[in-house]
């Protein structure tokens, strides 16, 4: 009996061992975040110079091929940096394509309904993707499937009638099993449809033994490093791990805080998860840094999902600090009360001190009178 209790003392020591390294490992990665979205402009301007690169590169090109090419270059950049110009780099893609032939006509359709969908046209955008051609080569690309999977998700989001939600979630099964069926089983479009579609069907720990695979594998270089752990996130809250859901939000907000990103999910939801923790002062500040961010991006789809948290957080930031007034006004005014009383006593204990030395004189008087 004995050792029955001491072994599952050690276990219940080990595991509470575990999650307070896993706290003081969070608390870190919380204070590495804070610092970086005071210096989130650091990041900003580099991006900012490898764009202004590219552009002289553009300027100093001649030939359409490598105008589209450098086009796509700053494409990719812009679509999680500054969706309007995302849309404008597109559709000057799409302009040059026209001389180029047919397969480049469908890059540039693609790209054109990757900018509406982040702008949120997301109607306008499967509209867009209906006139790709579907040659051999779109048949094969992930990104034309992932545009349809991703824009349908977004219309699921966006959508309040049930029947409609439905046949959206047919749609984003069928284009996720699509993903999957032509993707390298070795590539993140593999991993993360298959742990996606895991997930939809409640299998969250084999989906979360899948991915965390792939993901010890992710170098800091990997562009899906941060879809990566987003996506461990959601697994983790489907699992009602809430801790290590954190823990993966806070790991995707310093990726795309590192790389610059200014359309991400990561940051305002664990904003959303540090309030529910009572976490208001981060929280506020979170949610405030991802609404200036989505603001700059110009991603409006973006800005409604923060607007519907903002206030809410906002209003208990406000009461935070209001508290924090009070208790120091408080604290103030007992340690004003706390002196005068010191003072008062200070000058009573004087006078009495005063008095007894009086008595002390006048006896010392009476002693001397006596003994003469």
């Amino acid at each position: 009996m004995f050792r029955y209790s001491a072994f599952i003392l050690f276990l219940f020591c080990f595991y509470s061992g575990l999650a307070a390294a896993d706290k003081t490992d969070d608390d870190a990665l919380l204070l590495q975040l804070d610092k970086m979205i005071e210096q989130r402009e650091v990041y900003q301007e580099k991006v900012e110079k490898e764009i202004t690169e590219l552009r002289k590169m553009l300027d100093y090109v001649g030939d359409d091929k490598a105008k589209f090419d450098i086009l796509g270059d700053l494409f990719v950049m812009y679509r999680s940096f500054k969706v309007d110009t995302a849309l404008i780099v597109a559709e000057q893609r799409l302009q040059l394509a026209d001389r180029l032939g047919e397969e480049y006509v469908n890059q540039g359709l693609m790209n054109l309904a990757d900018a509406l969908n982040k702008i949120g046209k997301h109607e306008n955008a499967l509209s867009v993707l209906d006139r790709v051609k579907r040659t051999g080569a779109v048949r094969k690309d992930t990104y034309f499937y992932y545009l349809y999977h991703t824009t349908y998700l977004s219309c699921y989001n966006d959508e309040t009638e049930a029947s409609r939600k439905r046949l959206f979630m047919r749609q984003i099964k069928a284009y996720k099993d699509t993903l999957i069926a032509i993707s390298d089983p070795n590539t993140a479009s593999y991993v993360t449809n298959q742990c996606g579609r895991l997930g939809l069907q409640g299998k969250w720990d084999e989906a979360i033994r899948i991915l965390t695979g792939y993901y010890e594998h992710c170098t800091d270089t990997n562009p899906d490093k941060a879809r990566v752990e987003y996506l461990l996130a959601e697994l983790y809250l489907g699992k009602r791990d809430i801790q290590q859901a954190k823990h993966f939000l806070i790991r995707a907000s310093i990726t795309d805080i590192a790389n610059a990103k200014k359309v991400y999910m990561s940051l305002q939801q664990l904003a959303i998860l540090l309030f529910q923790e009572g976490d208001i002062a981060r929280a506020y500040n979170y949610i405030s840094c991802s609404l200036e961010d989505v603001s700059f991006g110009k991603a409006r789809y973006r800005i409604i999902d923060i607007a519907e948290y903002l206030p809410i957080i906002k209003a208990a930031n406000d009461s935070r600090i209001k508290a924090d007034r009070d208790r120091g006004l408080f604290f103030l005014l007992a340690l004003s009360i706390l002196v005068i009383a010191l003072v008062i006593v200070f000058f009573f204990l004087r006078k009495k001190n005063h008095n007894l030395l009086k008595v002390k004189k006048s006896l010392a008087e009476q002693n001397q009178r006596l003994q003469e």
